[in-house]
């Protein structure tokens, strides 16, 4: 609704004026929102007031005289409910904004007391509530236990003027890194790590779920773990029971050869019994245990 007393009248009209002139203001909203393009009136006779969006005339106000109601006048119907002037002034209210309402304003200050009209432009920007931003983990490698990869931060949609931040936090420290892709690399020490990113447009900002560093590289976190219970739990290498040998003395003709004291050499072999208890070892019996007779021929 408009805030002051006027008298409607639909038409669709183009401007053609002179140009624009000055540096535009630059002005933010957000879809859904609304946005006040301010005026403030430096001339006392005013005849008319012309709102334009781009090209084309949004709104044109004869301003009010003795006796005479100010008069208002609408280009376009669908406007009626988003256009309005606050507090009776001339500064334009534009409500219900779309993502197409993005673009330049212009207001011109007609009188009969200047030669050519005062003019101000004006930067509309209209930018959506951003989402949750997406992380994606590119290519991971262990060099030498150290897990090396980047995480780049994206938005699905929306990306107009979007600026990217991340935080690196564990027990100790808390670091900043300006950009939407974060080169990492951390030992298995590091690996209680938290990665988030946090995208940032001029209305909204929004934080990515956390990316854990313990989920990066897992096979140097599990060589470490395998690394340690081996330490951990390597067991001495066991005693082997001694088991007694005998060498078997193969003939060519199948027989036995006859003994013959002078040319035969007795060894006699001790064979240890196994330990039971380190401290009752028993003693070992001048008997021989075994006796291996090797033939010299």
């Amino acid at each position: 609704m408009l805030g002051a007393p006027a008298c409607f009248i639909f038409l669709l009209c183009q401007l053609t004026g002179p140009a624009a002139s000055g540096i535009p203001k630059k002005l933010v909203g957000a879809i859904g929102g609304s946005v006040i393009f301010p005026l403030n009136l430096s001339v006392n006779l005013v005849d008319s007031i012309i709102w334009v969006f781009n090209s084309t005339t949004l709104v044109t106000i004869q301003p009010k005289t003795a006796g005479k109601k100010a008069l208002v006048i609408v280009t376009q119907k669908r406007n009626m409910e988003r256009v309005n002037f606050p507090h009776e002034g001339y500064s334009l209210k534009l409500s219900r904004l779309k993502k197409n309402d993005s673009g330049i304003y212009r207001v011109e200050i007609h009188s009969s007391t200047l030669q050519d009209p005062l003019t101000q432009e004006y930067e509309l920007h209209v930018y959506e509530y951003l989402s949750k931003p997406k992380v994606v983990i590119g290519l991971q490698e262990n060099k030498n236990g150290t897990c090396v990869t980047n995480l780049t931060c994206s938005m699905e949609h929306g990306e107009e003027d979007v600026t990217y931040s991340w935080k690196s936090l564990d027990q100790t420290t808390n670091e900043s890194h300006r950009g939407s892709i974060l080169p990492i690399s951390w030992r298995w020490e590091k690996s209680d790590m938290t990665f988030i990113c946090m995208a940032s447009n001029p209305i909204s900002s929004n934080s990515s779920n956390p990316i854990f560093a313990q989920n990066l590289c897992e096979e140097i976190i599990e060589e470490k773990k395998e690394l340690d219970t081996h330490q951990k739990t390597l067991p001495f290498p066991p005693i082997p029971e001694e088991m007694p040998e005998y060498d078997t003395i193969s003939t060519f003709n199948g027989t036995i050869p006859e003994e013959n004291p002078a040319n035969t050499i007795y060894s006699t072999v001790h064979i240890a019994p196994k330990v039971t208890e380190p401290h009752s070892l028993p003693m070992l019996s001048d008997t021989p245990t075994a006796s291996i007779y090797n033939n010299v021929m």
